[in-house]
């Protein structure tokens, strides 16, 4: 998934603006008080510009957390390019052990996108069922120490310590990244979006390919709340063209 949504073709700006709906899934909420439920809304602007909206839905269970982050175009981003994406995503609390993962892409000028992950923890092995347009692919495979995009930033996040540099390797069905987090400390003040005020801590993100030419798919600075929620504020990034942002406007519980 990050591979897909991160990637910057050079296909026009305002399609730049959609590389933040990868992004809501790298800031995917780990609230530590257990609520059962809990929907983050954020908007997208691309230069300022209305560019989408989406939002992130936790479902707290006993033994797994559901995930399930939807994002749409918008404004003048719709007006060129109309973008559905969704991404589902399950896993054990406490380890992030996956269980399965699900990206579904949809879009008036690009095909139809669906890729599914199914971890076997007995085995070892996940099964990878891919298709795009009329390309269709099954295989599995071994893995160790894997995490899916989503469970990778619930791991994260739920560190202790987020003043020092960490990692961690992904794999979404298409390549294997390495996200890298590098704290940047407090902001000079309360954060204000149009979710709220809050006091805010700093990171800097970047995505890079751990095959092949080792690219950089993608980076950014990420502010969240730096009380027990760690609640995801903002996040902006700066593409080939202009400059992606995108925050918080609703937490609903």
């Amino acid at each position: 998934m990050f591979s897909r949504l991160f990637r910057i073709n050079g296909k026009g700006p305002l399609s730049l603006a959609f590389t933040a709906t990868a992004f809501v899934l790298l800031v995917a909420s780990w609230t530590l008080a257990a609520q059962p439920l809990e929907i983050l809304r954020y908007e997208v602007t691309w230069n300022g510009q209305k560019a989408g909206h989406g939002d992130i839905t936790t479902v707290r269970e006993p033994n797994h957390l559901n995930v399930t982050a939807q994002a749409v175009s918008d404004g003048v981003l719709k007006a060129i390019l109309e973008i559905w994406s969704k991404v589902q995503a399950k896993f054990t609390p406490g380890t992030f052990e996956p269980h399965w993962y699900r990206f579904h892409l949809k879009s008036n000028l690009l095909p139809n996108e669906v890729v599914d992950l199914a971890f076997n923890r007995q085995t070892r092995q996940v099964t990878v069922d891919k298709s795009k347009g009329r390309e269709r692919e099954n295989h599995k495979e071994k893995y160790e120490s894997l995490y899916d995009p989503v469970g990778a930033a619930f791991l994260l996040r739920s560190q202790a310590n987020l003043s020092k540099p960490m990692y961690v390797d992904i794999y979404d069905g298409k390549a294997r990244c390495r996200l890298l987090v590098t704290p940047v400390g407090n902001g000079p003040g309360p954060l204000t979006v149009k979710g709220g005020s809050y006091t805010a801590q700093g990171v800097d993100l970047k995505l890079v390919k751990l095959t092949g030419d080792k690219e950089e798919l993608a980076k950014g600075r990420l502010w969240f709340s730096s009380d027990r929620e760690r609640i995801p504020l903002l996040l902006t990034a700066s593409p080939i063209v202009g400059s992606v942002r995108f925050e918080l406007v609703q937490v609903q519980r």
